[in-house]
């Protein structure tokens, strides 16, 4: 067999790869997907590198016709985003298989079917729990099983206040006993019987609510740390704050994870444009794990970034975090709630790019299909002498507009 020959082979199972894992999504393929401008004339990524992408620019409107003194720049500030989405298969290959084309359609259905489904599933499970954590909005009740119509309108009503776009690229996902108990609570409100068909691909449902409905058997799992009472703000925060310093945890043993959700008091929410204070208050979502140090006090990173009415255009409480404030999370200490989850497309954009490529593999290639790049490349183990067959996903997620998501928590 010519090395041409297993090149286009590998070209051809690369692209079926793409292809497959490109259909079993549901929430990446319902965000957005960055262009491969990021990546163009370089040589591939490393896991845990760093690309950069550019963030829409935010215009402050005016209310004068005289914009002497105001003129804005139109420029996108550049995010930096850490390829931290991975997913690798290996499976065992012999030249055999790779040698006639009844072969290789066996080998193109071996990985497509099982590898190329698994690594969807665990890019999109590992895409799903990114974007739930860094999700600060918050609706439900913790332990509840109640899906009906009032709750997921919530879920709409949260986002609506943040000026989320009323078009048709909003989506929900919901876990199969959600899913069930909601569908239940609104029979007969789905689209017309002429759109029926199109609601068993894919795992979609329907619409309903404002919504593109999905199941999802994916969906993150949260568990809280084991302190959740007691627990006030320790200093005032300041303008641009993405920490908080809080008091009142168990000394040393008190711990806080990542993806909590909470609330300080008198800390409301504003509405993104007039800046009018809303009649609830302003969520935030812990960023990473804290513990306790010896005095029960911690610094928590958290989303979205602190700007009152002293940050101009960019206010988004009505006031700042201040000493003794008192915070509330959400739930109970050390128990586990499943978080399904409503949002707009805009909300996160999924990052696919190219692995470095090796020079001298006799089987290697990497293709991208409807935004999912994937690399497939067979080699010998030297220490074994065994081929060996790999397959490689390298992406990120970045959360590009957090307030047009929410939690639906139970």
């Amino acid at each position: 067999m010519t090395n041409t020959l297993i090149q286009q082979n590998a070209g051809i199972v690369a692209r079926g790869l793409a292809a497959t894992i490109s259909a079993n999504l549901s929430f990446c393929k319902n965000i957005s997907k960055q262009d491969s401008s990021i990546y163009d004339g370089t040589n591939g990524f490393s896991p845990c590198a760093t690309v950069y992408i550019p963030k829409p620019a935010r215009y402050i409107p005016q209310n004068t016709l005289d914009i002497t003194s105001s003129i804005q720049a139109v420029s996108e500030e550049k995010v930096p985003l850490t390829l931290d989405i991975i997913s690798t298969v290996g499976v065992s290959l012999t030249s055999l298989e790779l040698s006639s084309d009844i072969n290789l359609k066996s080998v193109i259905n071996r990985i497509n079917d099982q590898a190329g489904v698994s690594i969807a599933h665990d890019i999109e499970k590992q895409m799903i729990k990114k974007a739930t954590q860094y999700t600060y909005n918050q609706v439900g009740t913790a332990g509840s099983t109640n899906y009906g119509i009032s709750t997921i309108l919530a879920a709409r009503t949260k986002v609506n206040k943040f000026l989320c776009p009323t078009d048709g690229d909003r989506t929900l996902l919901l876990e199969g006993d959600a899913s069930a108990a909601a569908v239940e609570a609104r029979a007969g409100l789905f689209n017309a019987s002429s759109k029926i068909a199109s609601q068993y691909e894919n795992g979609a449902i329907g619409r309903a609510d404002g919504f593109n409905w999905y199941e999802n058997e994916l969906l993150y799992n949260h568990t809280n740390g084991n302190d959740v009472t007691g627990v006030t703000v320790k200093t005032t925060s300041i303008a641009g704050a993405t920490t908080l310093a809080v008091s009142g945890l168990t000394t040393t043993t008190g711990t806080v994870k990542k993806g909590q959700v909470f609330t300080v008091a008198g800390i409301y929410a504003v509405n993104p444009q007039t800046r009018d204070t809303y009649n609830f208050l302003q969520q935030f979502t812990v960023t990473a794990d804290a513990t306790a140090d010896g005095s029960g006090d911690a610094t928590l990173s958290i989303s979205p970034t602190i700007y009152s009415s002293t940050s101009g255009g960019l206010q988004n409480v009505s006031g700042f975090p201040t000493a003794a404030n008192a915070i509330v999370f959400s739930g109970a200490a050390s128990t586990a709630y499943r978080q399904s989850l409503a949002f707009h497309k805009k909300a996160f954009r999924m990052v696919s790019v190219p692995l470095e490529m090796p020079r001298n593999a006799e089987f290697s290639a990497q293709a991208t299909e409807q935004g999912i790049t994937v690399q497939i490349v067979r080699e010998m183990d030297v220490r074994t002498r065994e081929w060996i067959t790999r397959v490689d996903f390298l992406g990120g997620l970045a959360i590009e507009r957090p307030e047009w998501a929410c939690r639906i928590t139970s």
